[in-house]
């Protein structure tokens, strides 16, 4: 019996220790790296879900409709369709832009309704329109940044195309594999229109829809190219080889004609903020070298 009690002793600091680096290897590791895909999204959209709703927040949801119903369909149609060519950040939807709006109506009602008990009309005035500025503001720079990264995309992937659709390969299998090749707002379309395919689309409106959606006028012209080039029956890989050259030299121009913007601006720029404070220097230089005394002259 009493060489049994150091035994236990040993076992149990040995489980002890076991347990402590088990537990320290558990803390230390990631918690969704054996998680499936589809299960990490259900866990975010619930952590979406269960997180805490402000009192503006309650607000905003409750007149959200109310909102929609006044805008009317046709312009509900408009914002979607902005929405859809700003690539739905952040899974923006209407309702959420209609909340978005109806958040910063309140906030910016109220900032107009204090100048005007100040007396502040103008502010009161710039407080009001700049209710329905900002928010569409933001989508209008969300959408140029995502139609610029689909314009630079493009040509290389017109070319990865046409070669991968030269060595044989069907135009879906292809458009499949090389649109993996890439990153961004391009995959995301592609990936979307691949799915629109899949579930029985017709290509022509397939595509028709990704030239809505990307507000591109690289993508323009390649869909139209393409749906041109398969109701005529011409070869697909010189066609779209065409299409990336041609893809290739407007985005070139592009870049020019950004670049003959930006002069402008820079000189601009340089002349405000580099010219006065050198005239300043060489008016003072000039007035401590000759020693005038310049009270004596105006009197």
């Amino acid at each position: 019996m009493a060489g049994l009690v150091p035994l236990a002793v040993g076992l149990l600091v040995t489980g002890c220790f076991v347990v402590f680096v088990l537990g320290w290897r558990m803390a230390r590791a990631d918690t969704l790296e054996n998680w499936d895909v589809a299960d990490i999204a259900l866990l975010r959209d619930q952590n979406r879900r269960k997180r805490q709703v402000g009192p503006l927040d309650r607000l905003a949801r409750r007149f959200a409709p109310q909102l929609g119903m006044l805008l009317g369909p046709r312009i509900t149609g408009n914002i979607r369709h902005r929405i859809d060519m700003a690539g739905r950040p952040e899974g923006m939807t209407v309702d959420s832009f209609l909340q978005l709006l109806v958040k910063y109506a309140m906030l910016f009602g109220a900032a107009a309704l204090a100048f005007l008990l100040l007396g502040n009309y103008l502010s009161a005035v710039i407080a009001l329109v700049a209710t329905p500025i900002l928010p569409f503001s933001r989508l209008s720079g969300q959408q140029r940044k995502r139609s610029e990264a689909i314009d630079n995309d493009l040509p290389d992937f017109l070319d990865v195309l046409a070669v991968t659709v030269g060595a044989g390969i069907g135009f879906r299998s292809a458009l499949d594999r090389v649109s993996t090749r890439f990153e961004g707002p391009l995959r995301n379309e592609l990936a979307f229109t691949l799915h629109q395919l899949d579930v029985g689309v017709p290509r022509r409106q397939a595509f028709t829809n990704l030239r809505n959606r990307s507000n591109s006028d690289a993508m323009a012209s390649f869909v139209s190219a393409f749906l041109q080039a398969e109701e005529l029956g011409a070869p697909l890989g010189e066609t779209l080889s065409g299409i990336a050259r041609d893809s290739r030299r407007e985005a070139a121009q592009r870049a020019r004609q950004k670049a003959a913007r930006t002069v402008p601006r820079v000189t601009l720029l340089v002349s405000m903020l580099m010219v006065p404070p050198v005239l300043l220097i060489i008016a003072v230089g000039l007035y401590l070298g000759t020693g005038v005394d310049v009270g004596s002259i105006l009197g």
